[in-house]
């Protein structure tokens, strides 16, 4: 039997092809649950209990929309318990509760009978008061509670601060169960929530956060309550005592005074996490990096050195309690404050033990870049470190650390200097940290750094403002963009380079290095360029004529996943269509059971990179079965909010945290050939407005030093395939249009090789996309509106007085694709064009007509007969996208996939 027939076989099962997986999955959700509260009741024996809350029943496994996984089975709370020996003495509320959620099911089932996609379960079922009845038969044999509060997820919209709270229901029955109850053990299958008060509860005897655990959540709650797992997670975001001790607080995406005007201020700068807390000296409920354990640890410096290249650690860790446990080890490190003010301090590294029996222990080195402990100074624009002494501390979290070594640098050093950062112009009073004190080091080991020796290759960054186009020895092409009036911003010259024809070459050409990828690029026609950066779009076919000599077929993917690139040209050009599918959870592939892994935030708070390398090679194997050769992961966006109900996505408020458990995942899929990941979304897709594209403002330095600085870590350790820009703008211009962002920084800067895309249903103008490095639109578009933009094209005027507006390819109710038909006219109110267009005395105008009208931008003038002139002020661009533009985002592309799955596989089709 052929693999492909296997495959087809397998899929049909409708079961989960890899059983394996689940251990696996039930490993590392004990590994990341914390442990946050403990008066000796945990670890548990089995045996009979109370079981309250809707999560028992109602348990969250994995995310909304792309972070949602199709499963064959999940293990809930109360299974979990049951399985490995717990029995409950509240079945009768049990079973209320299970009733609810089914009749809800049943309801949503009906609602989305006809929709396309499947959203994921949005856990709005509300939670079953607890009667006196209840209680009654619940206290029979136990005197032990567990209550398990589960909350509702949300996708993207305005947040809501009762988010944050419990529900009038929850709070109703959790009083009861801690009156009733002298051991209550409260299990948080949410994100954060204000729970002060309930922390204190002298009945509360351990909480436990268990967060988003995956397809195995119940068992993996048993292995770590009843101590076959001791619990080594910690947070990796601050938790707070209430919302407003969060800097961020102040400027939320929809309840503050901004909110009309569709942005979002940035004022609390770097200071955002664990860096506000520590340096305004704000009392966490708990701190950055918190997490108990059943036993205890003991740390201590053994070595410290200092080069150009690396800051080196060695720790030793002993285990000086009583069960065999795992320490998480946490470096931070306090920069000098000479001209640029300073968090408190800032995790530079850390590492994770094995498991360590008592009386045991394990040395581990930890290398801290020295990139980590730099600073971006603004006015130069550069990464520098300033003169003075950098203190390293180690510690179980943020707010309990032990200064054990110092490295002192001797003046002030560029480490590197780039051509422009990204800022705004926007006036904003940013939060100004209190002066930090003096600290009395006493003995501790010091190692030194000298100015005079630092040499780097890449010390300085060059801005590329030309524009390189291809074209074949003997053309005439004249570039129509050198000489236009209207230049894009960060506008470049274009350069015209000769290269050699080869007008029959195919890719697979270019795969055996027969022919350069700009010589194959210089042979195609605009028409077929902008279908290979528009993704799929099969109602946009071209007759194209074949440069093969022989004919061959491929079967098309069906299954139905995120997304495609074009195949209309894998036969005749050799141009394979790759597979993209999300999955920062798991894979998500429209009703084929796949692993649903333990969430983003779940996975970073093992502290544990050979977890997510664990994690990564078990997609990786997935990907290989279902073909898939790119998967949209990781998220690498730090959390602003911690407590927003989206938080799960994302792995942590701290970027080189993220960054390193980023690219561990990424380790593991690379492991297998020709599967890859996309990075997501650069950047600064952080707390959600519910609007595509709010407006961020930020400074350039917070931007570069928390924003970016996951993506440039986990770029730097493992070279992913491409980067997916988020929908959002960032001081005025949407992220996927700026050139400093996509050209500059990522390939100048970091040396990032890959393809970078658009978000899906990202309001930018494409064109502007291209020319500032966004090199392929996702999940498709209409290649002849990219052609446009190299032409001269009139306004398509509708009948009330507007344009045309397009809107198609919709998922979840909103549209991927939408533009107006404005052509090469874009209307401004400074602009110094004017078009006219009439519109019928008896035809309404167009509401956007009298927007318009409002914002200057046109003029209505009633003539004799009632007919209405529309006189729109603006700029006529002419032609303004450089071939030379297009051509570089189609080189990116196929530079990038020429190694994927997807290319060997056409090949073999094809005998080659």
């Amino acid at each position: 039997m052929k693999l492909d027939d296997i495959r087809s076989k397998l899929a049909r099962v409708g079961k989960m092809q890899f059983e394996d997986h689940r251990e696996t999955v039930r490993a590392l959700g004990s590994d990341s649950m914390v442990l946050l509260k403990n008066s000796g009741i945990l670890p548990m024996t089995r045996g009979k209990v109370a079981l309250f809350g809707a999560g028992a029943v109602d348990t969250i496994y994995c995310g909304l929309f792309f972070n949602y996984v199709y499963t064959d089975r999940n293990i809930s709370v109360r299974d979990g318990l049951l399985n490995n020996g717990f029995t409950f003495s509240t079945d009768s509320w049990l079973d209320k509760m299970d009733k609810a959620v089914k009749q809800q099911d049943k309801r949503e089932k009906a609602l989305l009978k006809n929709k396309d996609n499947y959203p994921g379960k949005k856990y709005e079922v509300e939670e079953v008061p607890i009667s006196a009845a209840d209680i009654a038969e619940a206290v029979l044999g136990t005197d032990t509670c567990i209550y398990v509060v589960r909350h509702e997820l949300v996708g993207s919209g305005q947040l809501r601060e009762s988010e944050y709270h419990f529900s009038e229901v929850e709070q109703a029955n959790l009083k009861l169960v801690i009156d009733t109850f002298e051991n209550v053990i409260l299990v948080l299958n949410t994100n954060m929530l204000e729970m002060t008060l309930l922390s204190r509860s002298k009945n509360v005897k351990a909480i436990l956060f268990m967060g988003i655990p995956g397809m195995e959540a119940g068992n993996s709650l048993a292995d770590v309550l009843t101590g076959a797992v001791n619990p080594s997670g910690r947070l990796t975001a601050t938790w707070a005592k209430k919302y407003k001790d969060y800097s961020t607080c102040y400027s939320p995406s929809a309840i503050n005074k901004t909110t009309k005007s569709n942005e979002l201020d940035y004022k609390e700068g770097i200071y955002m996490g664990y860096r506000y807390f520590d340096t305004f000296d704000v009392t966490p409920l708990y701190p950055f990096g918190y997490g108990l354990s059943y036993t205890t640890f003991e740390m201590k410096l053994e070595y410290l050195e200092a080069s150009w290249i690396a800051i080196v650690l060695r720790i030793k860790v002993m285990n000086t309690g009583e069960h065999s446990g795992r320490q998480v080890v946490q470096v931070y490190c306090t920069q000098p404050t000479v001209n640029l003010d300073k968090p408190h301090q800032i995790l530079a590294g850390f590492a994770k033990t094995g498991k360590l029996k008592p009386g045991e222990y394990e040395e581990v080195t930890i290398k801290i870049p020295i990139m980590t402990i730099c600073s971006f100074y603004e006015e130069e624009p550069a990464w520098v470190m300033e003169k003075g002494d950098y203190l390293f501390r180690i510690g179980s979290n943020s707010r309990d650390t032990v200064l054990c070594g110092k490295v002192v640098l001797d003046r002030f050093t560029t480490i590197k200097k780039v051509t422009k950062g990204i800022d705004t112009d926007k006036p904003m009073e940013f939060l100004e940290p209190p002066v930090p004190k003096e600290e009395d080091t006493g003995f501790i080991m010091v190692a030194s750094l000298n100015g005079d020796d630092y040499n780097s290759a890449n010390k300085f960054v060059t801005q590329k403002t030309d524009i390189s186009t291809y074209v074949q020895e003997g053309s005439k092409y004249v570039s129509y963009t050198n000489n236009n009036a209207y230049t894009m911003p960060q506008f470049g010259r274009e350069n015209v380079k000769y290269v050699k024809p080869c007008g029959t070459s195919t890719f697979f050409d270019v795969v055996k290095g027969k022919v350069t990828v700009e010589e194959f690029v210089s042979s195609l026609s605009p028409e077929i360029m902008a279908r290979i950066v528009s993704g799929t779009d099969g109602d946009r076919l071209i007759n194209n004529e074949s440069r093969f000599k022989f004919d061959f077929t491929i079967d098309k993917y069906k299954r139905r996943i995120s997304a495609n690139t074009t195949s209309q040209f894998s036969t005749t050009l050799g141009i394979p269509s790759v597979n993209i599918a999300d999955g920062p959870s798991g894979l998500r592939i429209d009703q084929v059971p796949c692993t649903c892994f333990p969430s983003p935030m779940n996975m970073a708070q093992t502290w544990d990179m050979g977890a997510m390398v664990r994690m990564g090679r078990a997609i990786g194997r997935e990907m290989e079965l279902y073909e898939i050769d790119y998967i949209l992961a990781p998220a690498l966006n730090v959390h602003r909010n911690p407590m927003r109900s989206r938080a799960y996505e994302f792995y942590s408020e701290d970027p080189t945290l993220a960054g390193v458990m980023g690219a561990g995942l990424t380790m593991g899929i690379k492991r297998y050939e020709g599967r890859d990941v996309i990075l997501k979304n650069l950047a600064t897709y952080n707390q959600e407005s519910g609007t595509a594209d709010v407006n961020i403002n930020i400074s350039g330095r917070a931007f570069g030093e928390i924003y970016l600085r996951a993506f440039s870590v986990c770029q730097f350790i493992c070279r992913p395939a491409g980067l997916l820009n988020s929908g959002n703008r960032l001081n005025g211009e949407y992220t996927s249009s700026i050139r400093e962002l996509n050209t500059d920084i990522v390939r100048s800067d970091w040396g990032f090789d890959g393809l970078v895309m658009s978000d899906w249903g990202s309001l930018s103008e494409k064109a502007y996309d291209l020319h500032a490095g966004c090199d392929l639109i996702m999940p498709g578009f209409d290649p002849d509106e990219i052609l446009k933009s190299m032409m001269e094209i009139a306004p398509q005027f509708t009948e009330d007085g507007y344009v045309e507006k397009v809107e198609k390819n919709f998922v979840y109710g909103d549209p991927m694709i939408q533009y107006y038909k404005w052509g090469s006219f874009m209307p401004n109110k400074h602009g110094k064009n004017l078009i006219k267009t009439t519109v019928a005395a008896n035809i309404q105008l167009n509401e956007n007509v009298l927007k318009y009208q409002e914002m200057g931008i046109c003029k209505i003038q009633e003539l004799t007969n009632g007919d209405k002139e529309i006189t729109y002020r603006g700029i006529n661009r002419g032609a303004y996208l450089a071939l030379g533009d297009l051509q570089q985002a189609v080189i990116n592309i196929l530079n990038t996939i020429k190694t994927s799955a997807s290319m060997k596989k056409l090949m073999d089709s094809a005998n080659i």
